[in-house]
């Protein structure tokens, strides 16, 4: 709304305007849908926190697809909160409807050892994303719709290749 108000005001046609921000794509790794020749990636690899970390995973609770995947990198610079506020996460993502979760680094796996096991089932821990990708490369996803998210210095975006 307020794009369109300040094209309006500058005398963009209400009409461009729309068209304007309906083809737009983001190109930052934050909030990009694309699509790979498997499966359908929503990537926001540029900043995480556990506000922006709990809104991703709410707003991927409402994806209606057959598949969705998880993958979750640490949220950095969190001082004393980090082990709580990753924990929350953890304990998030898992209550959720997930076919597969996959938490990137050390804080996440610190954290993990705070969430009853059984919470645990369809959760898997590496220490890095390169880890994480040659396991999606030996192991295959197929099919689903993928959130990729975690602090910037996590390099999620080295899965995108695998998937």
């Amino acid at each position: 709304m307020a794009a369109i108000a300040v094209g309006v005001h500058f005398g963009v046609s209400f009409e461009d305007a729309v068209k304007a921000i309906e083809s737009y794509e983001p190109s930052n790794k934050r909030s990009q849908m694309t699509k790979t020749e498997r499966n359908t990636l929503i990537v926001d690899a540029y900043n995480a926190n556990p506000t922006s970390m709990a809104a991703a995973l709410e707003n991927f609770s409402n994806v209606s697809a057959k598949s969705k995947v998880a993958l979750l990198g640490d949220m950095l610079e969190l001082g004393e909160e980090s082990v709580t506020e990753h924990v929350a996460v953890i304990r998030s993502a898992c209550s959720r409807r997930l076919s597969m979760i996959c938490f990137v680094g050390k804080e996440f796996k610190e954290a993990s050892a705070q969430v009853p096991a059984d919470m645990l089932e369809n959760a898997r821990f590496f220490a890095t994303s390169d880890e994480l990708a040659a396991y999606l490369t030996e192991n295959p996803l197929s099919g689903s719709v993928v959130l990729i998210k975690g602090s910037r210095g996590t390099r999620m975006e080295n899965v995108i290749p695998s998937l």
